[in-house]
């Protein structure tokens, strides 16, 4: 009876370490239809991406708002109304911030078939939302395999409420270290994101936006010439948590500049890390596999000794 209860624990506990270890990998492409990473540029910015001229006027369902005053091309990029963390008003585009529209979010199109999402780029399913007549069938492949396959419960690194990073900001310093200064220098200060009178560091793109900096370490920049895409490096979320957890630690060129008008950078619980109770879970496999092979040994010992094999001449 031991055994059977031996067995069935580990069973368990094997099943639950190899789900939790699934998790902090990317899913498996497949026969997936498109390219994930270039779809996650193109939602990015389409127009670069793709190089094209950019439509003239405003995105035709942008009418159907009138809290975002924004017009002009930036009304015709998919992150502009879906936000970067893909929850629309439901997440950090919602209506306390000045980029609010109202627009839904985007999880439903993951699990969704290719051809269900393709339907709603193509304007099968509202006219208005056609962007086939802009771009084409393979750059629509790409934009649908991102959005479902790549897009990830943000709520899971950044904290929603006030945009803190939920990373371990001591291996992020030292992945930034190695990693990232060469282009943006110790300081985060080697790239302006902004202009000489209104500077805009790295700091300030992590702190204001985490969501659109968590957006472009995992995928680059739309034309992949300043910005490497970390996803293909195999950069864990968790990796990627850490480095814009210290991100949010470099000095700011521009304080005022925020999204969510909540700066402050808090000591806050590390969520963000899913190896160690993955090497934990493992850790405790070896002992159940030891401790039931070494049941197995002493009962088998102790039979022997019970049954002695007769000496045969």
């Amino acid at each position: 009876m031991r055994r059977i209860i031996g067995f069935s624990f580990f069973a368990l506990l094997a099943c639950t370490t190899f789900l939790a270890a699934s998790r902090g990998f990317p899913p498996s492409q497949g026969e997936l239809q498109g390219d994930p990473i270039a779809g996650a540029r193109i939602y990015d910015n389409w127009i670069l991406a793709l190089d094209l001229l950019p439509p003239e006027g405003n995105h035709p369902l942008w009418d159907n708002q009138d809290t975002n005053t924004r017009s002009g091309v930036i009304t015709w990029r998919c992150v502009e109304c879906h936000g970067w963390d893909y929850k629309g008003v439901d997440g950090a585009y919602g209506p306390y911030s000045n980029h609010y529209t109202g627009f839904t979010s985007l999880r439903n199109a993951v699990g969704a078939s290719q051809d269900q999402v393709i339907a709603w780029l193509n304007g099968s399913m509202n006219p208005e939302h056609n962007f086939l007549s802009y771009t084409n069938f393979t750059a629509l492949n790409d934009l649908a395999a991102f959005l479902r396959t790549r897009q990830i419960d943000t709520d899971l690194i950044i904290d929603p409420n006030n945009g803190v990073v939920l990373g371990d900001r001591r291996v992020g310093r030292n992945i930034y270290i190695d990693i990232c200064t060469s282009c943006h220098g110790d300081n985060g200060e080697q790239i302006n994101f902004g202009n000489a009178q209104n500077p805009l560091y790295l700091g300030d793109m992590a702190v204001a936006d985490p969501w659109q900096s968590l957006h472009k370490i995992r995928f680059g920049s739309p034309t992949s010439d300043r910005m490497p895409t970390y996803e293909d490096e195999d950069w864990s979320l968790s990796m990627i948590a850490d480095v814009l957890a210290y991100s949010q630690t470099l000095p700011r060129g521009n304080p005022e500049f925020d999204l969510l008008g909540n700066g402050q950078i808090t000591d806050v619980e590390n969520q963000g890390q899913i190896e160690p109770i993955i090497y934990g879970g493992f850790a405790i496999l070896l002992v159940v596999v030891l401790s039931l092979g070494w049941d197995i040994y002493i009962q088998r010992k102790t039979a022997s000794a019970k049954h002695p094999k007769p000496n045969v001449r």
